[in-house]
């Protein structure tokens, strides 16, 4: 017994058991009567593998619950985002618009008061000169 013991033991710090192999080795180890360091790692594990019922129920419905709740709160900011984002680009286009309307509407202003004025004003009389002096190559003229 010792002897497939040893054996276990070897192959289990090996990494090379099985769970059927390892429960064997925990049970041995439990009805080992001579003080083994192994025999108090094992009484160790075992306590600590003592689990209430349904908590792993427990823990994955928790784990689901969390990941279903981000996984609504990612959408939610998505739209959010996609919808604060068509805002701008409508808002950008929409100010565009008007202020390309009103250049326009200014240009056509400015053409409009500028034939007005130039209707209302008197056509300009050309000045009258004053001749002074007339030589055969030189005219002195006054304005």
């Amino acid at each position: 017994m010792k002897e497939e013991l040893a054996s276990l033991l070897n192959k289990y710090y090996a990494g090379e058991t099985n769970e059927e192999e390892e429960a064997l080795l925990k049970l041995e180890m439990k009805n080992v009567e001579e003080p083994l360091h192994e025999k108090d790692i094992f009484s160790c594990y075992a306590a600590d593998s003592i689990l209430p019922d349904g908590i792993e129920k427990f823990i994955f419905t928790s784990v689901e619950e969390k990941v279903n709740k981000k996984n609504l709160r990612f959408r939610i900011y998505s739209l959010t985002s996609a919808a604060a984002a068509m805002l701008l680009l409508v808002t950008l286009y929409v100010g565009y618009q008007r202020e390309m309307k009103t250049e326009k509407d200014f240009s056509v202003m400015e053409q409009a008061l500028s034939r007005v004025s130039e209707s209302l004003q008197p056509d300009q009389e050309e000045p009258e000169m004053y001749v002074l002096w007339v030589d055969n190559n030189v005219e002195i003229i006054i304005n």
